[in-house]
């Protein structure tokens, strides 16, 4: 499929998108848009209306002239005059995302946990409250779930407030239970995760002259799309 004119400006969103630390539940939240919207839009696998390009430059904090720009070349954000000289910004592959590779021998609850924070989706995971005494994690909260296990659960819209930090031994997670709280999970105190993937963007189907045929039996028939 040739490139279309959209193209660059839909990479560069992309680009600036990742560098601010966001995710597409992030900017959907911002922006006021359903994050399947967002996502759709951001893929390329609908148009975007100009209500909807103007909504998504006030959540990233851009102006209309920065996005005139972005075919141009790679613009910072943070500059004043861009420079129309740079290569336009190509979209991340996807071996230059944090998404680490699976290793089954290696630390699950790590793994899960960068790719669950990489895709940007929302998640929970069960922990063990008995070895969370000096964890962060307020009395209360531990004292409710003393005699089972802790469910956490995050949304992916606030995933960069979370700010996950990783150690060898464990994860620390910036929460908010009555307020905010920096708590440290140990890795072997992480029982269960669960993700909830967000639905697969559908590629828009060219427009057809004529009614499709039904190959096995050669007989036309209407389509009806809703």
């Amino acid at each position: 499929m040739a490139d279309r004119p959209s193209d660059q400006l839909l990479s560069w969103l992309r680009e600036l998108i990742q560098r601010k630390g966001l995710n597409t539940a992030a900017v959907a939240e911002r922006a006021g848009l359903p994050r399947a919207r967002v996502r759709k839009l951001l893929a390329g696998a609908e148009p975007m209306l100009v209500d909807e390009l103007m909504q998504l430059s006030g959540a990233l904090d851009i102006s209309p002239g920065d996005m005139g720009l972005a075919q141009l070349g790679d613009v910072d954000p943070e500059a004043e005059s861009p420079s129309s000289d740079d290569e336009a910004p190509q979209a991340l592959s996807a071996d230059e995302t944090d998404l680490p590779g699976v290793d089954p021998f290696g630390n699950h609850p790590e793994q899960m946990f960068r790719v669950a924070f990489g895709l940007g989706v929302d998640f929970f995971f069960l922990t063990d409250p008995d070895q969370l005494a000096d964890s962060g994690v307020p009395e209360p909260v531990l004292a409710q779930y003393a005699n089972g296990e802790l469910p956490i659960k995050l949304d992916a819209a606030y995933h960069s407030y979370n700010n996950p930090r990783y150690t060898e031994h464990a994860i620390t997670l910036t929460l908010s239970f009555d307020q905010l709280y920096e708590c440290t999970f140990p890795w072997s105190a992480v029982k269960q995760f669960i993700l909830f993937p967000a639905e697969p963007v559908q590629p828009e189907e060219p427009e057809r002259d004529t009614p499709p045929v039904d190959e096995a039996q050669g007989i036309p028939h209407l389509r009806l799309v809703t």
